[in-house]
């Protein structure tokens, strides 16, 4: 017998249904409630998946509780910790394949113990070579090979790999765990506000959905950020930082060792990080007015010419040649203060990009994955989650800022004080190395001393404090 109790289900599954029927390109549609718990002991109860509109709006509404906005390493870790743990999650990701865009391939050990506290450290050990040493060259002399294993709290070392490789496996992770996957779709708008609304381009199809918060994970000066009215603020650090895939390697090249060439005459760097299946990252930062931007196949050689003077034979370059697009970027610190408003939260690049040249990017987006996810798993008030993990946020972006800018100062900033400072400091490193704040290694929780910048820059035994700000003071 036909029942007629419930006239108003046959409607909401047929809305339903035409509403999945839209969603092109997913790797996972998770319509069921998952019964997880996090960590914290609490468990999100995901929300009904379609809201119904008012007489004057389109259409029906998607409703989740968690919306991310780019499914690069930062979003898909979020994602897939959040969607583990109970919550609803969309990931609208505007690429159908990630493409090789020189970005940073070399992350610190301290960004290995955030990836494990988020739980993705095992997802990223199958696609990353660990370089457990790190070998310093200062004006092309081996100055420092340091065990990152046995001398970091998170006894790890570097970990190289190939960018869209590891965005690929840890979305394709965040699909598996229920997080439902849209690619080739675009972020047109977001509405703020207690319930974030979204509107969603994917092919001809414009979709609107709505979230508990959205969280904007695009990258380096996406425009949404702009268009929220988020305050942008930008350092003055003039660098260029180029980066080309290698491959070929001299047989010299050990896979266990991160090799970093400071050629401090000039203010450049050059980087080489090796990767599995023989290939490696190689960068070169300069100041534009040394060397003219290196950009394209043709100024691979000159990018070959410049490495070799900042590194001279300490690190093997050999023959080897390039197997990706090469670029250089602005090292420029470009940061927001409090990431998070009106249900809205920045995060990764987004929120803060550090001077690549020191390598924290990676980190730093594996940190803001984990504080988020850690404050919205810990309090139902996700309104005051979003805000703590701001405050949280501006903490520890200001201690790698502020110590990234000391190592500029000494490293890279070229003029007749700058080299005062590095005369005065060089040698008092190579005398105790402890001198050297261990944050960008070790992160931002490594206590930095009261006297911490008095001795990096060695005034305690000189003339006095003359050292310039670089990215923070």
């Amino acid at each position: 017998m036909r029942s007629h109790r419930h006239p108003g289900r046959r409607n909401f599954l047929d809305n339903w249904h035409r509403t999945a029927r839209r969603a092109a390109n997913l790797h996972s549609f998770a319509l069921a409630r998952r019964r997880c718990y996090p960590s914290s002991g609490r468990r999100i109860v995901a929300r009904s998946g379609v809201q119904n509109l008012g007489p004057h709006d389109r259409g029906v509404v998607m409703t989740y509780d968690l919306i991310v906005v780019g499914g690069g390493i930062c979003g898909a870790s979020l994602a897939l910790r959040m969607a583990k743990n109970g919550a609803r999650v969309l990931v609208a990701e505007r690429e159908t394949e990630f493409r090789d865009r020189i970005r940073g391939e070399a992350m610190q050990p301290w960004g290995a113990g955030e990836a494990r506290q988020l739980g993705v450290a095992e997802i990223l050990r199958g696609c990353a070579n660990e370089m457990r040493w790190f070998l310093q060259i200062i004006n092309g002399q081996p100055a420092m090979k340091r065990d990152m294993v046995s001398t970091t709290p998170q006894a790890a070392g570097l970990w190289g790999f190939y960018h869209p490789r590891a965005q690929e496996e840890l979305l394709r992770a965040a699909a598996a765990a229920g997080a439902e996957i849209r690619r080739g779709a675009t972020a047109q708008h977001i509405t703020p506000g207690t319930t974030p609304k979204l509107r969603i381009a994917q092919g001809t199809e414009i979709t609107e959905a709505c979230a508990r918060l959205v969280a904007i994970c695009l990258g380096r000066n996406p425009a949404l950020r702009t268009d929220l009215e988020f305050r942008v603020q930008r350092g003055s650090i003039p660098l260029f930082l180029s980066g080309v895939l290698l491959t070929n390697l001299a047989a010299e090249v050990d896979p266990s060792v991160a090799y970093v060439a400071n050629d401090v005459m000039n203010g450049a760097v050059a980087a080489l990080f090796p990767q599995p299946n023989g290939q490696a990252r190689a960068y070169f930062g300069f100041h534009p007015h040394k060397c003219q931007r290196l950009q394209g196949d043709a100024d691979f050689p000159r990018f070959r010419q410049e490495f070799h003077k900042a590194a001279g034979e300490a690190i093997p370059f050999g023959e080897a040649q390039p197997v990706g697009p090469l670029a250089s970027f602005e090292c420029v610190d470009v940061w927001v203060e409090h990431p998070y408003r009106d249900g809205v939260a920045l995060l990764g690049d987004s929120a803060a990009s550090n001077d690549p040249s020191w390598g924290q990017g990676l980190s730093l987006s594996f940190r803001d994955a984990r504080v988020l996810s850690d404050e919205l798993l810990a309090n139902d008030d996700w309104n005051a989650a979003g805000n703590s993990y701001a405050a949280r946020h501006d903490e520890h972006y200001g201690v790698v800022s502020k110590v990234s800018g000391w190592f500029y100062d000494v490293f890279q900033r070229l003029g007749p004080k700058a080299e005062a400072r590095r005369a005065r400091a060089l040698p008092l490193f190579a005398q105790d190395p402890t001198r050297l704040p261990d944050t960008l290694f070790s992160g931002p929780d490594v206590p930095l001393a009261a006297d911490a910048r008095m001795r990096f820059f060695g005034e305690e035994v000189g003339s006095g404090s003359d050292t310039a700000v670089g990215a923070s003071s």
